[in-house]
């Protein structure tokens, strides 16, 4: 399997996604605590907080993640957009 990645940056986007993930979970969970300060109801609204942030995390990770290994299984244009010519008249005009 060829690593079409320059300079190691596709292993940064898989990082970043994991830290994304982690933060949207945090975000709800943190949402869930604040709920359960207001209304008093107990360790439910971290359980969830906790159970949106994961479950849309997951939904999130997994649309990126497809949409990043399409990306990279895509090969990628030599030429910088020019055709390259190989000097027979047909191509040439």
């Amino acid at each position: 399997m060829e690593n079409n990645d320059s300079g190691g940056q596709g292993h940064l986007k898989w990082t970043g996604l994991g830290f994304e993930f982690a933060g949207v979970v945090a975000v709800f969970v943190y949402l869930g605590y604040k709920a359960d300060e207001r209304w008093h109801c107990g360790p439910w609204g971290v359980l969830i907080g906790a159970a949106i942030g994961v479950t849309g995390g997951i939904y999130w990770l997994a649309k990126e993640g497809m949409r990043m290994m399409n990306d990279l299984s895509r090969p990628k244009p030599s030429g910088h957009g020019k055709p390259k010519e190989n000097g027979s008249p047909e191509q040439r005009s």
